[in-house]
């Protein structure tokens, strides 16, 4: 799975980045900014990990920017506790699929990560029993 990164902060970065890589199935790219989110326009991505402050304009921007093109792409936004309190009436919003507490929890960045992936697999399964239920013969 390919995963974007944009975030400021080296910590939260780094954290969330060697969180992703202890999985083989995800492929992570580090992005800074605007060409960070941009990347999303050339490329598919399953997920965005995206770092937003309320109170630092550039990052909100960034949000906007980014469902501006993308509404589809799973969105998890790291932030402050406080700053997920303020921006939870976004969430439906902007689509955002979790938010994600920093600085980082580990337990809970590796229980994110493996719902995500629980709810992937079993989204393929539920398509792939549709798809062999419309080709298969009827029979009557």
């Amino acid at each position: 799975m390919e995963v974007l990164l944009v975030e400021n902060d080296p910590l939260v970065r780094d954290q969330v980045k060697v969180g992703l890589q202890q999985s083989p199935e995800f492929h992570v790219t580090v992005g800074s900014g605007h060409a960070g989110i941009n990347e999303v326009r050339g490329r598919h991505f399953d997920c965005v990990f995206l770092g937003v402050d309320p109170r630092v304009k550039e990052t909100v921007k960034l949000l906007h920017h980014l469902r501006s093109f993308d509404t589809t792409t799973e969105l998890f936004v790291l932030t402050s506790p406080r700053s997920m309190r303020d921006m939870s009436v976004d969430k439906s919003k902007y689509n955002i699929h979790s938010f994600v507490q920093t600085p980082i929890d580990v337990r809970e960045l590796f229980g994110l990560l493996g719902r995500f992936l629980e709810r992937r697999t079993e989204r393929q399964n539920s398509a792939l029993r549709k798809a062999t239920r419309q080709a298969a013969p009827t029979g009557r």
